[in-house]
């Protein structure tokens, strides 16, 4: 009677226990993400990053989530035009992630044995070159164009070691940028054709910004057989040389439009015939979004530049995600297999426990939704160039909101750097396409 009685206490012991660490994940995991990205959203959605920022740091997020938390703090200070601090938050993020390149076992069995949100967050590759990116943008807005050439030097690395042949435009485009404003125009000349690989690699039409670099910097370094390929292909009639540009100062404006479509969980669950289990299996998917900025302006003593798209950040968020797909889906069953032998062994020693076990490991069920959600959805850039002189610079979206830059000086022979967050974007679809 005493052991049956023991047995009896230590069942409902573990079952208090399940419940419980069930109940302290789901409240930690995807459940109060989602609902903390609904706070950050809802505030940039009104243009108030400031009140986002107070947010994000009001938010108890889990050492799994720090790399996610300064990086989100990062943009939001950027917003703000805390360029120095919002660097020194994206800083914090690049020890961690090299820790976190080596999964360690613990963080593999976590995934396993009860869902991919257990594990420490690790940026994809297009999230971990728009970090640099950001970092390079901050400090070209900073002038201090010898740290953003560093930034350059590190996402070049980067995109080498992860195949070279990665289609992420913006970085490389800013990497040109980069080595313009520092004059070294040999590899400028690199950068951009790179952005033009991509392009064609992902059967895109080239930005007329980028016809313009191409065919100018190939006239200037002599390079005549690819200055007369993109003439012919481009059947452009003139543009800037780079003798009139050295006389001249640029603006380069560059626009983070929208927000990036934000992960959610779709859930197929079904009942076992034989034994009564219950078996779930969730894969994360993007929404779908539409910014609502369609036409941006550049204005500066009287000429009008429209700001061009140069990348979709959701585009390359959903071409990972597919990549991910069959290692999420192999990680998911490998779960399901697991988790029906410790249902299997605690309804053995006590059919309560399997019971309680089953729920707990069905709950326990979730889609791993984490992503860099203060991103842009996509990212458009304007250039002008203008006289040595003092102007009062101005970008309008749709003609209906603008922002002003009074007072800019325009020295020559510089590349002056501007940009803009517009936040606002409206999710279409929760739904899988």
């Amino acid at each position: 009677m005493k052991n049956r009685h023991g047995s009896k206490e230590a069942a409902f012991r573990a079952v208090s226990l399940i419940f419980i660490l069930t109940i302290t994940l789901i409240g930690s995991g995807c459940v109060s993400f989602t609902y903390q990205q609904d706070v950050l959203e809802k505030h940039l959605m009104l243009q108030q990053p400031e009140k986002a920022l107070e947010a994000l740091d009001d938010q108890k997020l889990s050492d799994r989530d720090k790399v996610l938390y300064h990086l989100n703090k990062g943009i939001l200070l950027r917003m703000q035009g805390e360029l120095q601090a919002s660097n020194a938050a994206l800083e914090q993020t690049k020890p961690i992630i090299d820790t976190l390149d080596a999964l360690s076992l613990r963080e593999q069995a976590a995934a396993i044995s009860v869902n991919d949100a257990m594990r420490s967050y690790l940026p994809p590759l297009f999230e971990r070159a728009m970090l640099h990116t950001i970092m390079a943008l901050n400090y070209l807005e900073l002038s201090e164009n010898n740290s953003a050439r560093v930034e350059a030097l590190q996402l070049n690395e980067l995109l080498k070691q992860n195949g070279g042949n990665n289609k992420l435009p913006f970085a490389h485009y800013i990497i040109g940028l980069i080595f313009e404003a520092n004059d070294e125009l040999d590899d400028a000349m690199i950068a951009y054709r790179q952005t033009y690989n991509d392009y064609r690699a992902n059967n895109t039409k080239v930005p007329l910004l980028l016809q313009q670099d191409l065919l100018r910097l190939s006239e200037y370094l002599g390079i005549h057989d690819e200055q007369k390929k993109y003439q012919d292909e481009f059947q452009l009639k003139e543009w800037p040389t780079q003798a009139e540009l050295k006389q001249k100062g640029q603006i380069v404006a560059v626009i983070f439009n929208g927000l990036i479509p934000r992960k959610h969980s779709q859930a197929i669950s079904a009942a076992s015939f034989n034994n009564g289990q219950l078996h779930r299996i969730s894969v994360p998917f993007y929404e779908t979004r539409i910014p609502q900025i369609r036409s941006i302006t550049l204005l500066a003593a009287g000429q009008r530049s429209q700001a061009e798209l140069i990348d979709q950040l959701d585009q390359h968020a959903n071409a990972n995600l597919r990549a991910q797909m069959p290692a999420i889906i192999a990680r998911t069953v490998a779960r399901v297999s697991v988790k029906n032998r410790l249902v299997d062994n605690a309804s053995g020693q006590s059919p309560l426990l399997g019971i309680a076990l089953n729920i707990a490991t069905f709950v326990s069920e979730q889609a791993d939704t984490r992503a860099w959600n203060t991103l842009p959805q996509n990212i458009l850039i304007a250039r002008a160039t203008l006289l040595p002189d003092k102007y009062d610079i101005e970008l309008k979206l749709d003609n209906q909101y603008s922002k002003l830059w009074p007072d800019v000086k325009i020295t020559k022979d510089t590349l002056h750097f501007i940009s803009w967050h517009w936040a606002n974007s409206n999710a279409t679809g929760t739904r899988p396409r």
